[in-house]
């Protein structure tokens, strides 16, 4: 692989190909039940982290830099510490299109408390700092209401991430969510693509996120 790494979009459309299992490769790696592959990745990185501790400023310059090679304005300080998340604002701010289009950043603390690690990139405005409070709630499902298709279905409770992180000991820093409003998305892309775009570009630089899979799905 070359020393110089792209910055192109396209170039990190691609999906891992452990996410996905099954014989036509169909099925999402999954964090309940008996599966273990997203949890054994999540190990690792963790393990990654505590050798190579990647800084937050760092990780957002990242970020930065690849948005702005690809034409997409963004937040200078994305640093967000109000709750709730005003929505609504942000679209205001930066001329975004559906206030959907950001793409947002959320910590773990590791066990000492004086590191953090990325714990997952996500889209969409859904922001949360949810966590299991015991192994027990792993698999619980509720129902929710399907906005497209009119109808209730039942979703598991606890997010991944959530679950991930306390499988592993650790707990969100719920004082911040970096966040990244996507102002001018190029015409041939989404936000969903620079969601992926943006996770795979990170592990590209050897920056551990824990729920490594998340941003392919």
């Amino acid at each position: 692989m070359s020393d110089i790494i792209s910055m192109k979009i396209e170039d990190y459309l691609y999906v891992d190909e452990g996410a996905f299992w099954g014989v036509n490769k169909d099925k999402k790696q999954s964090v309940h039940g008996k599966a273990y592959v997203r949890y054994n990745i999540a190990l690792k990185q963790l393990s990654n982290a505590k050798k190579n501790n990647v800084t937050i400023n760092t990780i957002i310059k990242y970020v930065q830099d690849f948005l702005k090679a690809n034409g997409i304005k963004t937040a200078a300080n994305p640093v967000f510490t109000e709750f709730p998340i005003n929505y609504l604002q942000i679209k205001q701010d930066y001329n975004l299109l559906d206030e959907r289009d950001i793409v947002w950043l959320k910590f773990a603390l590791t066990p000492d408390k004086k590191n953090h690690i990325l714990g997952v990139v996500a889209v969409s405005n859904d922001i949360n700092f949810d966590i299991p409070p015991n192994a027990n709630e792993y698999d619980v499902k509720i129902q929710v209401w399907n906005s497209y298709s009119k109808s209730y279905a039942y979703e598991y409770k606890w997010n991944s991430s959530g679950i991930l992180l306390h499988k592993l000991g650790l707990v969100w820093d719920n004082s911040f969510v970096v966040i990244f409003p996507l102002c001018n998305i190029p015409l041939t892309y989404d936000r969903h693509d620079i969601e992926k775009a943006i996770g795979n570009y990170l592990t590209t630089n050897k920056v551990p996120i824990i729920d490594y899979f998340s941003h392919l799905y």
